[in-house]
């Protein structure tokens, strides 16, 4: 019966872990205006915060005009190439979790060779 009471107490307490990770998450705006707003130097906004697993970043931006490309490495990011990727999302109030420790590309497809509108995101475990 014991072992019984054990098993249950560690699925309660994984429960509660993950529930609590899941709290802890925070959400960002990107670029705490939005995507694709006049001076704002997304890197440097991206430098200035300390993403983590579980983390969400929050795209708005205008439909007509951007996008959000998770660009595949640093030299597609560079050079602004937009395929292949890992993702292209248009609905211009796209959630992007941050499931994964490492680092994400975010490109615009239609500004990046123009404004240099782009961004590079570390996650931390």
């Amino acid at each position: 019966m014991q072992m019984a009471q054990c098993s249950t107490a560690l699925v309660v307490i994984a429960f509660l872990l993950v529930s609590l990770s899941m709290v802890l998450a925070d959400q960002y705006i990107v670029g705490d205006i939005g995507w694709g707003e006049q001076g704002v130097d997304y890197n440097a906004w991206a430098a200035s915060n300390t993403f983590y697993t579980g983390d969400v970043l929050i795209f708005h931006y205008d439909p007509t005009s951007h996008n959000v490309v998770v660009a595949t490495g640093s030299d597609t990011f560079d050079n602004c190439v937009t395929h292949p990727n890992l993702g292209i999302y248009t609905t211009a109030n796209d959630e992007l979790h941050l499931n994964d420790p490492g680092t994400y590309y975010f490109i615009c497809e239609f500004q990046c060779g123009v404004d240099d509108m782009k961004m590079m995101v570390t996650v931390n475990n």
